[in-house]
């Protein structure tokens, strides 16, 4: 009788083990196979998505099939950034929507939670014209572009440190914005890309011409732009020519060293510069809002007998940019301020013209000079004033691009500028 229960119970045991056994073998084979389907899945699917070489987003779940149709055509390649085509749309299944990151030319999907959802882009024929490229991108970047309100409705780079950098002269530069309503030397009137350059070429005297040179009645200087001795340096002098000469610093006419020979205008770059008329209107004093400040720069305020336009190819910017480029929360706020208080309420620390401890000259003069010698800057410490035109103060050159240069790469970010092209 014992032995017979050391039977059962040994033949019990046995088939205990072979069940654990098969148990085990059964779930290891069924791990498996869900490796090999997710395996066979991820493979299909990667191999698709490289097919048309397109840029992975960053999903966290799930697996996509990216497929593209470019000009109503089914393409095997995703069209690249300023090559002529923009994002129309996206459809995907499986309930899954998306949206497209023109500045990263990527597509983030969202609600993936099944695998083997494809998604299916549509791009069409755009344009590479820079003006046109700009102004495409001011829907999904509100925080970076807006439109200025004027009666030329310019649109314009604001906030603290938008992308707007720009390689030009092979240095950097940042886009201040899209100008309309912009008259050229042959009378055309269209809109044109006005560009800064980041870094300042030195800081200069705007004039010194002793009292009876040209425009200028006191040993300060003029602020008659059409004839001013920095104008000269910047579109006839050392500068234009990138070579080496003498620049205005101090009274009468006294000059000072200075060396354009590594960072003046190259020749391919003057190409690329339109000759447009500037306008030359002053004012009596920075107390004025960005939008009053506009209207004056156009008006006809200026020292007796002085010109109120000049034709040319290299600037200065105008008080109007400098308050224009606020952004972010305090925006509105600041517009409604007066250039002289934009040193209050972070409206300079959220304008990315401002460069702090430095100033800057601008093309406006200041109308209520008895001797005609005073140009408003924008201050080192964030608000709007004038100096002597001999004052010594920073140059940031600034001009339109012609109406055929074309951003052809990049995306505006400063690791990753914008690259200019020529149309043909």
């Amino acid at each position: 009788m014992l032995k017979d229960n050391k039977l059962e119970k040994f033949t019990k045991n046995k088939n205990k083990k072979k069940i654990i056994t098969i148990s085990v073998i059964a779930f290891v084979l069924l791990i498996g196979v869900i490796t090999l389907y997710r395996t066979f899945a991820l493979y299909e699917e990667k191999l698709e998505f490289n097919l048309i070489q397109g840029k992975v987003p960053e999903y966290t779940s799930g697996d996509v099939s990216i497929a593209a149709i470019v000009d109503g055509v089914k393409s095997s390649t995703i069209p690249s950034k300023g090559n002529g085509y923009v994002f129309e749309s996206a459809v995907c299944d499986n309930g899954a929507t998306g949206e497209w990151d023109n500045n990263r030319w990527a597509f983030i999907i969202l609600g993936l939670n099944k695998t083997k959802t494809t998604c299916t882009l549509t791009f069409v024929p755009g344009s590479s014209k820079g003006t046109d490229y700009i102004t495409d991108l001011v829907e999904t970047n509100p925080d970076m572009l807006a439109y200025d309100g004027t009666e030329d409705n310019n649109l314009r780079y604001i906030g603290k440190n938008p992308n707007n950098y720009v390689k030009f002269n092979n240095e950097i530069w940042r886009i201040i914005g899209v100008m309309n309503n912009i008259t050229d030397s042959e009378g055309n009137v269209g809109s044109h890309i006005k560009i800064i350059r980041n870094e300042s070429i030195g800081s200069y005297s705007w004039d010194n011409k002793a009292s009876g040179t040209g425009s200028s009645t006191s040993s300060n200087g003029s602020n008659d732009w059409t004839d001013s001795a920095l104008m000269n340096v910047l579109n006839n002098g050392a500068y234009y020519n990138r070579t080496s000469g003498n620049c205005p610093k101090g009274q009468n006419g006294a000059t000072t060293a200075c060396d354009f020979s590594s960072n003046g205008l190259t020749e391919e770059t003057k190409r690329m510069i339109a000759n447009v008329v500037w306008k030359l209107g002053g004012h009596t004093t920075s107390r004025a809002t960005a939008s009053a400040m506009y209207g004056y720069e156009r008006g006809t305020s200026v020292s007796s007998g002085r010109p109120t336009e000049w034709t040319g190819r290299i600037g200065l910017m105008y008080p109007s940019d400098y308050g224009y480029a606020v952004g972010g929360s305090v925006r509105e706020t600041c517009l409604g301020k007066n250039l002289y208080d934009y040193n209050t309420n972070n409206c300079h620390t959220n304008d990315w013209l401002y460069k702090s401890g430095t100033n800057q000259w601008s093309l406006m003069p200041e109308s209520s000079d008895g001797n005609g010698h005073r140009v408003f800057i924008a201050n080192g410490n964030g608000n709007g004033n004038s100096h002597p035109a001999n004052s010594t103060d920073a140059i940031l050159p600034v001009l339109y691009l012609a109406s055929n240069v074309e951003i052809i790469e990049g995306d505006g970010t400063s690791t990753n500028p914008y690259q200019l092209g020529v149309a043909s």
